[in-house]
């Protein structure tokens, strides 16, 4: 039974797959086995997994009908004979070293999840190191908590987590769309996931493609985001947390209001309702909250202060 099993959706990939894959042979750590699965893909990715599995006995592909990533995911999960899992979108890439650092560390510190930090790479190439706000070894509590904070960003990979722990229903519903998948499976693994590491050693090569986010659409639909903090008010309701964590679901949506949803609804009844609350917040989202009563002001000033930022950041590279 291998240590690790990597698993790795497909999906309109042929052009990344190869250098995915070979990021994985290339590990210095070799007790693992790799799931590649093509997830109804229409190009030729999926002859491209055949392929590699032919030459390399290490490697296992499923084939099945689109059913989206989440799926892709879990059919893979299905078939892992590892203790851990590792999570890796096949236009991404691993350092040399990511399985061994990560396995040391999970073994030595007996942790359920253990998470490094990684490579924003954008499209022109040029690579910017992303470390954790919080480092060290968290409770369930704590990765909730860091999960629901704005601006703390835990996916579900650049980390290896014990199989177990998605033996319990922590996928999102097949018939939402929603824009953040990772982030509602995290807060359903800390029921589970007792000790999480987290670390700043990069072990993840993401490469960031903002066309990808455009072309779906998800993260600027308004009825998206309702399907997400449904799902996650579900979550911590069962789990008796809703009132804990009230002020940070708002603060969530505020801001998810302000940065992603355009154009803004507010006449729709949950929106109105946090438009409308007086739950104390941070004070930028409480500026935010109050021209969020104007939407178009409120996208022009967003607007207007990226443009500001990214400029700055031309400038001073």
């Amino acid at each position: 039974m291998p240590a690790i099993s990597v698993i790795i959706p497909i999906y309109n990939t042929e052009a990344t797959l190869p250098r995915c894959i070979d990021s994985v042979l290339a590990q210095s750590f070799t007790d693992y086995e790799i799931i590649l699965v093509d997830d109804g893909t229409p190009d030729g990715a999926g002859r491209i997994a055949d392929d590699y599995a032919t030459r390399h006995s290490c490697i296992t592909v499923i084939h099945q009908q689109n059913q989206g990533l989440a799926e892709a995911r879990h059919a893979g999960i299905r078939k892992a004979q590892g203790q851990y899992v590792m999570h890796v979108d096949s236009d991404d890439t691993l350092p040399p070293d990511s399985l061994e650092f990560l396995h040391d560390k999970a073994i030595s510190l007996n942790l359920d999840i253990a998470y490094g930090g990684y490579h924003r790479i954008p499209e022109n190439g040029k690579r910017y190191v992303v470390f954790h706000r919080q480092t060290g070894l968290l409770t369930g509590d704590d990765f909730l908590s860091s999960n629901l904070l704005v601006g703390c960003l835990f996916a579900s990979w650049g980390c290896i987590s014990k199989k177990e722990l998605w033996e319990h229903d922590v996928f999102p519903s097949q018939c939402a769309i929603l824009p953040s998948e990772d982030s509602i499976i995290n807060i359903k693994l800390s029921e589970f996931a007792g000790r999480v590491g987290v670390f700043n050693h990069v072990v993840y090569n993401y490469y960031f493609n903002p066309k990808s986010l455009s072309i779906t659409g998800k993260l600027s639909k308004q009825n998206n985001w309702k399907f997400y903090f449904d799902e996650i008010e579900s979550n911590l309701s069962r789990r008796n947390l809703l009132t804990k964590y009230n002020k940070e679901l708002h603060t969530l949506k505020i801001d998810r209001f302000a940065f992603y949803i355009h154009p803004l609804d507010t006449s729709q009844e949950w929106v109105s309702e946090e438009l409308s609350a007086h739950l104390p917040l941070p004070l930028k989202h409480s500026v935010l909250r109050f021209m969020l009563h104007w939407p178009k002001l409120c996208h022009f000033c967003v607007t207007a202060n990226r443009w500001a930022k990214n400029k700055l950041l031309h400038i001073y590279r």
